[in-house]
């Protein structure tokens, strides 16, 4: 962190000499007014010349990482990473300033982890639940266009999945009349290997664009934990363990996905789309357990290995239909999607005892079956009104079904025969239903202001319901949710965003489930019937400009979650060997930090680029340590993470290393430390449409994770070791398409079947 500052000095010093991107040199491009029947949109502060889109509104070609901001989001466009070739979904987030994917596939923005992901602005079934890094790690980067940023979600985003920020993964749609495609195929070390193809024809009306990707990788992990139980009233241990585990997991997935567009007549467009996948994870582990008592003397000794297959299945299928009257802005559209996932998992646990407790656990098998169903149906329509502003109104209602069952057998010591364990069986089901409004309102009141104000009204009702107990618990919620958004042109490159939502979170069922559910022998988790909905405000103040010829973005950003949901860990009353985490209202979250941008096109050398982003914070939150005296803890960090993006080309050879330093973060219950990933990409081009791809991933076998987590009765000191280096090589062939410029990859502009943009409602 101490070569930041360097860094960015020597990005301003080093441009008055290398000022222009080109050999020739470019004039700053003319500031772009949004129309009058259009969401007000910033403009882009980067040299280039502007590029035409649908709507009129200029975007600018940037070969390094080109960003879009707009008045709600920022928009990264991952068309010029070479990594994408041969890398996840998962491994082109790391590559966004300020979000982070861990190697678990967890995913964070700005170091908070309640991040909504969404598919060309809908919920998807597959990015719901525990399931979702699975399936990060497994989406073939090649097929995505762009990614959308959502710090502030505003009145057209529902909270079905969340109160926090969103993660808006846009997929590659047909552009331009004719046809072109991708296809890729790449080699990993250890066992790897993964394909894509990608491709769209347009002609007259229609378009049709699909894509399909197979992968395998492997991921090994090596842990270790380290267990204190404590006495509540003097603080002294009272027992503990120690473990070790090593754990092979191959993952092997396939998905494919289509979206057909049709122009009906001059004004309406219609469009289909389907997509499915699916994903099989196996793991097999062996570790060593020793736990001892207040005198440290031993009190159980044992070795475990297991085994564990996790197939899923998902699938999507969607129908949208715009209409356009042909007064200025003046546009309707329905949608409606149906998702779906179902992943059933079986795993097989053997133990060999060295000193056998008292209460110990025998050899089991356990099937768990998950199944989730979303389907919504929404409406848009915007006009423009009072000749200067804009109305945009609509309307959704959804369901989100869901079940959980859990089967567990194990050995009986006298028969040696597998018989159901009825503590450790489990079964319960949910039904979510939300019917929302929204309206915002947008206008330029002056020459050089734009505002944009929304407000959201929701009711959800859910149901949860325990078949085994013959229970259910119903919930109701109405919850009236503003947002505001201005800017400010400060000068032709610079502009000045004033962004501002409350959203509200609700518990899931998985939180509210009381039944105890078990996750492994020695893990469980019991929801409480009892929460009450996370209250979210966040505000972020934004200035970007051009200086010196560095893209420049400073944001001041405040977030404050009021009675948060956080997660409280204790030893199972009848089995001490058992941690169970519940869920539990308590105390506040507060985030206060600056996040920072800069992007330079052109370093010391000709196609030398860099783009470092850093965020530092000061996090805050309070949690209830000693449920008998309810006695107040408080938990701060100063948080800082960093991310460089080097990219260097020269002819056909293109370079880019990416450092990304994630700095440490409350977990509710402790502290998750610091780590460091460094990638590696090289590409060669043989043609214009033939190059070839190396990735190299953790260059430097970094991302080691620890944590520390404690309460008054219990402290847990965990540590994983991060994934060795994985090297990936292969070929990517571009046809059809194929722009004369060498520094453009993977095509633009415009034109052929109408799209639009992936705005979600």
């Amino acid at each position: 962190m101490q070569l930041l500052p360097a860094l960015i000095l020597g990005c301003f010093a080093a441009q008055p000499s290398f000022a222009q991107t080109t050999d020739k040199p470019v004039e700053p491009p003319p500031k772009v007014k949004a129309p009058a029947t259009e969401t007000p949109v910033a403009k882009v502060p980067v040299q280039g010349e502007p590029e035409k889109v649908d709507g009129g509104v200029a975007t600018i070609e940037v070969v390094a990482a080109r960003t879009a901001i707009k008045v709600d989001r920022d928009v990264y466009d991952v068309k010029s990473d070479i990594s994408a070739s041969n890398a996840s979904a998962a491994d082109i987030l790391n590559n966004i300033p300020s979000v982070t994917v861990d190697q678990d596939g967890n995913l964070a923005l700005r170091g908070n982890q309640n991040v909504q992901v969404m598919i060309n602005g809908k919920r998807d079934a597959q990015f719901q639940g525990r399931n979702r890094g699975d399936i990060l790690n497994a989406f073939p980067a090649d097929s995505i266009e762009s990614i959308e940023v959502i710090n502030v979600p505003g009145a057209e985003f529902g909270n079905e999945g969340g109160s926090g920020p969103i993660i808006n993964i846009i997929l590659k749609r047909n552009r331009k009349a004719g046809t072109r495609g991708v296809v890729s195929a790449n080699k990993g070390s250890g066992d790897r290997y993964n394909a894509s193809a990608n491709g769209e024809h347009a002609e007259g009306p229609y378009s049709i664009s699909g894509n399909i990707g197979i992968r395998r990788d492997v991921r090994t992990t090596h842990r270790e934990s380290q267990r204190e139980d404590l006495d509540a009233q003097t603080g002294n241990v009272t027992g503990g363990s120690n473990s070790d585990s090593d754990t092979r997991q191959p993952m092997q997935s396939v998905s494919m996905g289509t979206n057909f567009n049709a122009n009906v007549g001059e004004r309406d467009q219609a469009s289909a789309t389907a997509s499915f996948s699916k994903v099989k994870n196996r793991s097999d582990s062996l570790g060593n357990t020793y736990r001892y008592n207040a005198a440290v003397g031993p009190t159980s000794d044992y070795s475990s290995s297991s085994h564990s297959v996790s197939p899923s299945q998902n699938f999507g299928l969607g129908t949208s239909y715009n209409h356009k009257s042909g007064e200025p802005g003046e546009e309707l559209k329905f949608d409606a999607r149906y998702s779906g996932q179902t992943n059933n998992a079986d795993s097989d646990v053997w133990y060999d005892y060295r000193l056998r407790p008292t209460r110990y656990t025998s050899n089991n098998h356990r099937e768990t079956g998950r199944r989730n169903r979303i389907f919504d149906i929404s409406t848009d329509y915007t006009r423009v009104v009072w000749e200067t502003w804009q109305l945009k109104a609509g309307g959704k209602v959804a369901t989100s079904k869901a079940s959980d069952s859990t089967n567990y057998l194990a050995v009986n010591p006298l028969t040696g025969n597998y018989e159901p364990v009825p503590s450790r069986i489990s079964d319960f089901e949910s039904n979510d239903r939300n019917a929302a409004i929204y309206g915002t309102l947008s206008t330029k009141p002056m020459d050089k202001v734009a505002v944009l104000a929304g407000l959201r009204g929701e009711y959800t009702t859910m149901d949860v319901v325990q078949p085994l107990l013959g229970q259910e618990y119903k919930y109701h919620y109405l919850n009236w949710l503003p947002s505001f958004y201005a800017t400010y042109d400060v000068s032709d490159t610079g502009m000045l965003h004033l962004r501002s939502s409350r959203r509200i979170a609700r518990p899931n069922e998985r939180d509210l489930n009381p039944n105890l559910v078990y996750y492994s022998d020695f893990s469980a988790r019991q929801g409480n019937p009892n929460l009450v909905p996370v209250s979210n405000a966040s505000y972020e103040l934004a200035y970007r400009d051009r200086f010196f010829n560095v893209d420049s973005n400073f944001v001041l950003f405040r977030r404050v979650e009021s009675q948060v949901i956080g997660n409280r860990s204790t030893p199972l009353a009848t089995d001490s060997n058992v941690i169970v985490t519940a869920p539990i209202n308590f105390g506040s979250n507060n985030s206060t930090g600056l996040d920072l941008n800069f992007n330079v096109r052109r370093l010391f050398l000709d196609g030398l680029s860099i783009n470092l982003s850093t965020v530092v914070s000061n996090d805050r939150r309070q949690r209830l340590f000693n449920l008998s005296t309810t006695q107040i803890v408080e938990q701060s960090v100063h948080r800082e993470s960093a991310k460089l993006r080097l990219a260097y080309q020269d002819g056909p050879e293109s370079l880019q290393l990416t450092v990304n330093h994630v700095g440490p973060s409350l977990s509710g219950q402790g502290l998750n430390h610091s780590f460091t990933m460094t990638n590696f990409s090289w590409q060669h081009k043989f043609t214009p449409q033939l190059s070839f791809n190396l990735n190299i991933n953790n260059v430097f076998h970094g991302g080691n994770m620890e944590s520390v987590t404690g309460n008054e009765i219990l402290r847990v000191h965990g540590l994983t070791l991060g994934q060795p280096s994985v090297f990936y090589a292969g070929l990517r062939y571009q046809f059809g398409g194929v722009t004369g410029d060498p520094r453009i990859r993977g095509g633009g502009g415009s034109g052929g079947a109408r799209t639009d943009g992936g705005r979600g409602f």
